[in-house]
This record gives C-alpha cells, structure tokens and sequence, in this order.
C-alpha cells in the first residue's frame, strides 16, 4: 500500500517544520510525495537509482544474507511499481561502505554497465572497481572486469557513470594508485566502457583530489560531459571542482565555487551534478570561511563553463549527503539530510535559477549515522524517484515518488 503526502498550495509561511503547507505559491508548483514499496529484503542498504530515456529507472542496492555474502540486486520502474528483483553478481569478499555504494547504468541502446568494489588484498583499504555488462535487461550478466589499468592493492571507488552514446559509458572514479607512494595523493580518473567491455581513453582528471568523498557526472545539452567531485589543494582547502570535456579534449580542473572549506581530513560529502537541454545544476554541502554548514545549489546555462551566485538551499542544520535532478527545462529539486530538533529527516525542495525555492518537505525521518547512507534521486517518466536505507531493526531500503506539477 501506498502512503501519500500531499502538500497543497498555500498564501502562508505556517506549518514547514516537517510536511504541510509550503511556499509553492511562489514557483506555482504543487509536490506530491508517494512511498512505493521496493522488493528489496532485510538487511538491504547501499540503494543508489539511476535513469534512461529509452530503458527508465533502475534501483540497486546490497543485501547481506547470514554468511556475510553480500548480493547486488536490481529492479526496474514499470507502471509506477518496482518489478521483481534480479542478481547482478554476489561475493564475500567485497569492500561495503555507506558512502560508496555500486550503481548500475544503461546506455542509449539499452545495455547495462553495473559496479560494485570487491577486496584486492588483506589492507582496509585495497580494492578494486569490478564491472559487469547486461545486454539481455539484467537477465545475464558478463564476467566481471576491472575498470582501471593498474594493479596496485589501493582503494578504487567513489564511481560515477553516464551514458555518453549508444555504444559508450562513460565512468568517473576515485583512484589510490598514487597513495601506496611516500606523499602521493588521491587521484580522479576516467574511461569509457564500450559494449564488449573495451576499456579506452583512461585518462588522469586531477592529481589531487579529496580521499573518500563521491563523484558525480552527467552529459550536459550540448553533448559535454562534465565530472563534478571535491578537490583537495595543497594547503587542504576542499571545494567543489568540474572538468569538462568537449570536442574530445578535457578541460583543466575548474572551481565551481570558492567557499575556502579548510579541512584537515575528508567530510565524506560530494556533489551532485543534473542536466536539462539548457541549464546544469550543481549541488554541494560545504563548511567555508564563514565557518556554517551549508548546501548549496548553482546553475550553469553555459553548459557547464561557468556557473552562478551559489544559492542557501538548506534550512539551518544541513548533514549534506546531497542530491539533485531537474523536475523539468528550468527547475530542479535538491535533496540532504538535516537536523530538525532531536530528529533527523531527508528534505527536499525545488529551486530554479534565479534561486527562488519552494518550502522545504520532508521525504522521511532518517539519521545521521553513517548507517542512513547517502539518499540518491533519478528521474522517472512519472515524477523524481528518491531511495534511501530506514534503519529499521534490521535495516531495509525504501523508495519514495515524488511529483512536481
């Protein structure tokens, strides 16, 4: 059964603690937010959503059975409810984190790219990307490969995906390979994934980057691909960082915005990055030189070149854990965590580009343990579809639908 929040249009500023009248007076909007059952079991986490204009949505998530096997699963969006799930692949030796999780993607002529990390050695942290193809919707799956080309026995992850073609994935990742050397550094890298698992065009984005928080990329309108992640500069200022590439060259790393976030070690907060036919938004939570948490969103009508006055989307108490997709051409809906007294709840709320935002709702209770994980959003022919990990005893993944009109 189906548990609906509706959130009517309202002339007051009343009752926006949790889900009741907002401000979408101001955008014309009216939100709608829907739990749809998914057919993950206990002891499920890890969730992440991904989209196709031609194949639709697509949930993944981890279950752990009492052999301490962990199994990735899929399902796909048809006719507003998750289908019966399907096994991507299984192992007991993969490395599990709340904040890098496997994700699944499908190119422009249907084929399916999944990731998940698996152990390469007995350290905490050596692993590698593993990556498995589809070409039947998930009904088999290719032998696993490795997604880059060196074998040191470092930490590989934080992977992001974006169809580039009909026949291209491209895939964005963190890479360790420098770390095993006195003061090397987390590396960003790419490659494209064609669909008989040919690895080409790796390539070395940023020779420095923040250890251990999320990547994030999307091909903007004018077929640019862009990768959104934190950098980590010499003397550990962590802001948001964007490459580009265009006409087949990449860009040379680019501030999104200076918030001078000082931090000694890694927030484990990255981006998210959106696109429409005309604009792209960015998402990001930050602490910087004024020394407040914030999440903040800016937009690019330059396909990415540059970007916007960032605007204050949170309400106070921002966790991050951020997220975002556009509802429609102009208008995007931004998803956190943040504290509401002694609680804690994912938010969302819309905002356009010239900053003016709905009231903020709230999608469910959550909390900040590392348990909660990190909510992710994709699109979906009938509304936004957002997951997430209800620490429930024991803990179950759990989507909503939210629809914007």
């Amino acid at each position: 059964m189906k548990k609906i929040t509706t959130i009517f249009l309202c002339l007051t500023l009343l009752l926006i603690a949790v889900v009741g009248c907002g401000n979408e007076s101001i955008t014309g909007l009216v939100i709608t937010i829907s739990n749809i059952k998914t057919p993950a079991m206990n002891n499920s986490g890890e969730p992440n959503l991904n989209f196709s204009p031609d194949s639709g949505a697509v949930l993944s998530w981890i279950e752990k059975d009492s052999a301490k096997v962990s199994r990735l699963l899929f399902s796909t969006w048809q006719d507003s409810s998750w289908s019966k799930s399907k096994l991507i692949s299984q192992g007991d030796d993969w490395f599990v984190n709340w904040a890098d999780f496997p994700s699944v993607s499908i190119n422009t002529n249907g084929i399916m790219l999944a990731s998940w990390l698996a152990k390469s050695a007995n350290g905490t942290y050596a692993y590698d990307i593993h990556m498995s193809q589809s070409i039947d919707s998930g009904n088999s799956w290719s032998q696993s490969f490795i997604v880059h080309s060196d074998s040191t026995n470092s930490e590989h992850g934080f992977v992001s995906m974006a169809s580039i073609d009909k026949n291209t994935i491209g895939v964005a990742w963190l890479d360790g390979r420098e770390t095993i050397k006195e003061d090397g550094s987390m590396t960003l890298r790419y490659a494209n994934v064609g669909n008989d698992n040919n690895l080409t065009d790796e390539v070395l984005l940023d020779n420095r980057v923040c250890d251990c928080c999320q990547t994030t990329m999307t091909v903007a309108g004018d077929g640019t691909t862009l990768v959104a992640y934190r950098d980590r500069s010499e003397t550990e200022i962590r802001d948001i960082y964007l490459v580009r590439k265009k006409d087949n060259q990449w860009s040379e790393p680019k501030a999104v915005a200076h918030d001078n976030w000082l931090i000694e070690g890694c927030p484990v907060n990255g981006p998210s990055i959106a696109s429409s036919e005309r604009l792209v938004a960015i998402s990001w939570y930050t602490v910087g030189d004024n020394d407040s948490a914030r999440v903040l969103c800016s937009f690019s009508n330059d396909f990415g070149e540059t970007f916007g006055e960032p605007f204050s989307v949170d309400t106070g108490k921002p966790l991050g854990r951020v997220d975002i997709e556009f509802v429609n051409e102009t208008i995007a809906l931004v998803s956190w965590l943040e504290y509401v007294g002694d609680t804690t709840r994912i938010a969302v709320r819309t905002i356009n580009e010239s900053g003016i935002l709905s009231q903020p709702l709230t999608v469910a209770q959550s909390s900040s343990s590392r348990l909660s994980g990190v909510p992710r959003m994709t699109k979906a022919e009938d509304g936004i579809l957002i997951a997430w990990t209800e620490l429930s005893t024991p803990p179950i993944v759990e989507t909503a639908l939210i629809r914007v009109k």
